[in-house]
């Protein structure tokens, strides 16, 4: 088997219409297609026909998984470049986004923090030689990441 890459992801959401909100004005995303036979909200980033899939929870006062649980742990959403992060960071700051961190990975700059449901996403930024620095063993240091403006 030959996988060509992840194809999209699956959030479940306590409320489709706010989940909407935030992925559209706060991180880009565009609607293509809204299935009310099925629940759900179908987005793709620039370029792309299908990115994220949001739907209905099932069980929306059921407790959140607890950190370290089984499954999903975040949702990573790359930028090109290391201005291209400092911008993503200033514009979830202009949109009240609250930054959970922002860290040096050594092989990627990454800033995290969460959708309105408490889904951790990350945005990041690989450096050019990620992979040599993975393979030679990057000593992840998690150093904290500053932006200034």
């Amino acid at each position: 088997m030959k996988l060509d890459g992840i194809g999209h992801v699956l959030l479940r959401v306590v409320d489709l219409e706010r989940a909407r909100k935030f992925y559209t004005e706060v991180l880009g995303f565009e609607v293509m297609e809204q299935d009310p036979e099925h629940g759900g909200l179908f987005m793709a980033l620039a370029g792309h026909a299908h990115t994220l899939d949001l739907f209905p929870a099932a069980e929306p006062q059921a407790p959140p998984r607890a950190p370290g649980s089984p499954g999903l742990g975040h949702v990573a959403f790359r930028v090109d470049s290391a201005d291209a992060l400092r911008e993503a960071y200033f514009d979830l700051r202009d949109h009240g986004v609250t930054i959970t961190r922002a860290v040096d990975h050594v092989s990627q700059r990454s800033i995290y923090f969460r959708d309105p449901d408490g889904n951790t996403l990350e945005i990041y930024y690989e450096v050019p030689n990620a992979r040599a620095l993975f393979q030679q063993g990057r000593h992840d240091r998690d150093a904290p990441l500053v932006f200034e403006r």
